[in-house]
């Protein structure tokens, strides 16, 4: 997408400047959330050159990813080592960080209950986590596997 000038006046200047920064790579980019889809996601964003902040609110995740240890065996050591050793790349717990984002991507779970409808307590929580550092022109997306509407009603 050509987003060189602002001709469309329909566009708001925040999100003609998102795009030309995704266009040209300076986005930062925030995963929140790094497991099965989060880090993957995290991973391609990173391999295409982008700047990537991934957030885990657990510790112990951040801590292995520093140390180029995959705590998810299905995927092998190869992209978490990618990971570690990337200028392009940081995790952290810290959610002050996300602050630093351009687009925040929420990759959290959304685990079936016991009628099988997804349980949004990590959306939601994670949802309020993010609104603690929120700036204007940050775009946020919501990647969990959840019911249509979920967006717009709970987020």
């Amino acid at each position: 997408m050509d987003t060189s000038d602002n001709a469309n006046p329909q566009i708001p200047a925040a999100a003609s400047e998102l795009l030309a920064k995704i266009d040209s790579r300076q986005a930062k980019i925030a995963v929140v959330g790094l497991g099965y889809v989060g880090l993957p996601l995290a991973g391609a964003l990173e391999q295409a050159g982008y700047s990537v902040l991934g957030f885990d609110v657990d510790d112990s995740k951040v801590t292995m990813l520093d140390a180029g240890t995959s705590y998810l065996k299905h995927l092998g050591d190869d992209l978490v080592v990618r990971l570690a050793g990337s200028e392009l790349f940081e995790a952290t717990s810290n959610p002050s960080r996300l602050a630093e984002a351009d687009a925040i991507l929420l990759c959290v779970p959304t685990p079936l209950g016991q009628h099988n409808e997804p349980d949004l307590s990590f959306v939601t929580g994670s949802t309020r986590l993010v609104a603690q550092s929120l700036r204007n022109g940050q775009l946020i997306i919501l990647e969990s596997t959840t019911y249509p509407g979920t967006t717009r009603e709970e987020v």
